[in-house]
């Protein structure tokens, strides 16, 4: 099972944090869902630098389990992963009332899976979609508008 983390983005910076932002996620606690050990810590520590509590997950049963018990502000989902991929993972998430709230996020680098998520059935689409390689900017803009939190 991969460790949850708790933090506010302090003594650590992964793409160097911006004067004035370190905080913009604050209070917002924040499921990243990737198979890709590296892929999650780059998306968690951008997340956790800008403030967020991060959970994070490594599989799809893991992800879904996460989201049941913790019922985080928002997930980030990779959409490519072994057993249960992040399209079932959307589904499942989408259909458990206790969790059909929470906007999802997906960030997949294979954005020809894009098409899955609206074919399933599926209450709606997903709140954001990034591709990868994301960006830091691109990535805490997409969580802000999503969340709707001001913000440059």
């Amino acid at each position: 099972m991969v460790g949850t983390w708790h933090g506010g983005g302090k003594g650590r910076s992964v793409m160097g944090e911006k004067s004035g932002e370190g905080s913009v996620l604050a209070g917002r606690k924040i499921l990243v869902v990737d198979d890709e050990p590296d892929a999650r810590t780059l998306i968690a520590s951008i997340l956790e630098d800008n403030g967020a509590t991060i959970l994070e997950a490594g599989d799809g049963d893991e992800a879904i389990e996460m989201a049941k018990r913790e019922k985080p502000d928002l997930i980030t989902l990779d959409l490519s992963m072994p057993g249960k991929s992040g399209v079932d993972v959307f589904v499942a998430v989408r259909q458990d009332p206790e969790c059909a709230e929470i906007p999802i996020c997906i960030i997949t680098g294979r954005p020809e899976m894009r098409k899955l998520i609206y074919e399933r059935p599926a209450q709606t689409a997903p709140e954001g979609y990034l591709d990868k390689p994301v960006s830091e900017d691109i990535l805490i803009r997409s969580i802000r508008k999503i969340l709707k939190l001001k913000g440059e």
